[in-house]
């Protein structure tokens, strides 16, 4: 397993070669990778141009959120699929090999047979041409009662309903395993072990409230891993591990539980966050080649932090780069 920065997962903003420099300052070992910006860039200066500096950083690439909707209407989702080869493609140029895609939880129109073979049939499709990249498809569970509200008909919200859905999907496809969508749904972790074998694509870990019983927690209580503890994260990659996972561990939490502090220290946290579950797992923590050095005035530290040496460079004229 090795610890991955996502700037979805939380929320960051700024140029790539900021957001690298402050993966490798507080111990990340990969990055996700927006593949939309990422073709932007290779269709305008060349693949090779546009991955410099996740080369130059000596990061893994870690997932990229697929992009399709699978509950799109049929027109939608054929123009998405229209685009998706060339998508799949790059993302095999650039390393990467996962990509994850969330499950609609409910729908207005389609009953649940209905819509569970709808699904069935559109991961097939996006199966088949992920499988010729050698990429995997993540499902991500919304497992939050907010996310049905309104909606006639329910569909997938557990993981339960999630592994069903994955058993009859094709090879390529598995599942994203969150610790707060375990929290919400109230299931055990032991649910992690009936993955089947090599299908993980992903393990993202944040915290919850104490005070909120899971069932009615909302995406906008979602906390940095280690805020409170009710989310066991060192179990939760010890039943990774089990699992025989070997891939990206994500922190997750909601942009509104992050309100009041800097980019940096919200790295800096979920680094040191990750670290601490890492080793509760008894997981070894291999030091990175980079190390940070001293502050400079007007670098990126803020409240007396090392700033790091900048591991790469951008070209003047040339845009931003991974």
């Amino acid at each position: 397993m090795f610890r991955n920065l996502s700037t979805v997962g939380l929320p960051l903003s700024g140029r790539p070669s900021e957001l690298i420099e402050l993966a490798l300052s507080f111990g990340f070992d990969g990055m996700d990778i927006d593949i939309v910006d990422f073709q932007r860039q290779a269709d305008i200066f060349g693949v090779e141009h546009a991955r410099r500096l996740m080369v130059s950083a000596r990061l893994k690439s870690g997932v990229f959120q697929l992009p399709v909707t699978l509950a799109a209407d049929e027109g939608e989702f054929n123009a998405e699929m229209a685009e998706l080869p060339r998508r799949l493609e790059l993302a095999k140029a650039t390393e990467l090999s996962r990509a994850v895609v969330p499950v609609a939880p409910a729908s207005e129109e389609h009953s649940f047979k209905d819509f569970f073979e709808l699904h069935r049939t559109r991961l097939h499709a996006i199966g088949e041409m992920a499988a010729k990249e050698g990429i995997q498809i993540g499902l991500v569970l919304v497992p939050e009662t907010d996310a049905r509200a309104g909606k006639a008909l329910q569909f997938i919200h557990t993981y339960e309903g999630l592994l069903g859905l994955v058993a009859v999907s094709h090879p390529a496809v598995g599942v994203v395993v969150d610790g707060w969508a375990f929290v919400v749904t109230g299931e055990p972790l032991d649910m992690i072990a009936k993955v089947p074998a090599g299908r993980i694509v992903e393990v993202r870990i944040s915290d919850a409230p104490r005070e909120v019983p899971g069932g009615e927690l909302h995406h906008g209580q979602r906390l940095l891993p280690g805020e409170t503890g009710v989310i066991d994260c060192a179990a939760i990659l010890g039943h990774a591990r089990d699992a025989g996972f070997d891939g990206p561990v994500t922190p997750w939490a909601d942009r509104a539980t992050l309100a009041g502090r800097g980019r940096e220290k919200i790295v800096r946290l979920a680094g040191d966050r990750l670290d601490a579950a890492w080793r509760g797992a008894g997981l070894p923590i291999v030091p990175r080649w980079f190390t940070p050095v001293a502050r400079e005035p007007g670098r990126l530290g803020e409240e007396g932090m090392p700033a790091p040496v900048p591991a790469t460079g951008g070209v003047p004229g040339r845009g931003p780069a991974y």
